[in-house]
């Protein structure tokens, strides 16, 4: 990695000693910080995963099955993902910011929302449909925290193994003074923001399918935060009210759906 100026300025005999002075990172110790920070990450998102689970034991319905139909549900929505980018990069790339595009996956992966809870409404009648709800977004939820917890082991690898890629991207942050923290703490509320998200949209749309329109809704409204976001330079970003909107949606969704079952 190129050391940035500060770090390799002639009046600087120890690159250790910080005193009288303050030195910005170099790209070495964004490096270590990153590979450090994204380890953590690694640990923190199956966590997750555990919490989950442990927590939606109280309301388990008579068969555990319906957790297996939340993955599947939760496969068809990342199977609708990898379908958009593919014909995004086989297409246009300025398709990826298109607002329309993310208007219909989004309504796509709500309509698969909508036939999952009908399915396991009719698989399995004598549970009460809440805790039927709760398994299968949580089972969805889970699909997401494994993607989640690939892509972040992934990216360690590619950042602690010297390259074009990881070049570009230390540079990248350096230039725009992004920190590793913030960008890892930035990640861990995107994938807070989706399992409460997955689980409270699951239970609204079992609340009433007719909910479907208000999920469908909030999932845009997460995708937009997300566009607005990638038109902003890397400094911004961190600093921007949108950086916290998928995190807030999540919260909001799952909101609604503990009113919802408060109020049956």
């Amino acid at each position: 990695m190129t050391d940035t100026p500060a770090a390799s300025a002639p009046h600087c005999d120890d690159p250790h000693d910080h005193s009288g002075h303050d030195h910005p990172p170099t790209g070495a110790d964004l490096v270590r910080d990153l590979v450090k920070g994204l380890s953590i990450q690694a640990l923190l998102i199956p966590v997750l995963g555990v919490v989950l689970l442990v927590a939606i034991l109280p309301f388990a319905p008579l068969t555990p099955v319906p957790l297996l139909l939340g993955i599947g549900l939760g496969a068809l929505q990342l199977i609708s993902l990898v379908a958009t980018s593919l014909f995004v990069s086989r297409t246009r790339r300025q398709l990826a910011v298109n607002p329309g595009l993310l208007a219909v996956r989004s309504v796509v992966e709500e309509l698969l929302r909508v036939a999952a809870v009908l399915l396991a409404i009719l698989l399995w009648p004598a549970d009460v449909r809440p805790e039927l709800g709760i398994w299968v977004g949580a089972g969805s939820a889970l699909v997401w925290l494994v993607l989640a917890t690939a892509q972040t082991v992934t990216t360690r690898q590619r950042i602690a193994r010297p390259g074009d890629w990881s070049e570009e991207a230390i540079s990248t942050m350096l230039a725009h003074r992004v920190g590793a923290r913030s960008t890892v703490l930035m990640r861990l509320l995107d994938v807070a923001g989706t399992v409460m998200f997955q689980v409270g949209a699951t239970v609204l749309v079992i609340l009433s399918p007719v909910l479907a329109i208000g999920t469908i809704v909030l999932s845009i409204g997460v995708g937009l935060s997300t566009l607005v976001l990638h038109r902003r330079s890397p400094a911004e970003r961190s600093r921007s009210p949108w950086a916290y909107a998928p995190f807030g949606l999540g919260l909001l969704t799952l909101a609604l759906a503990a009113f919802g079952l408060l109020a049956l």
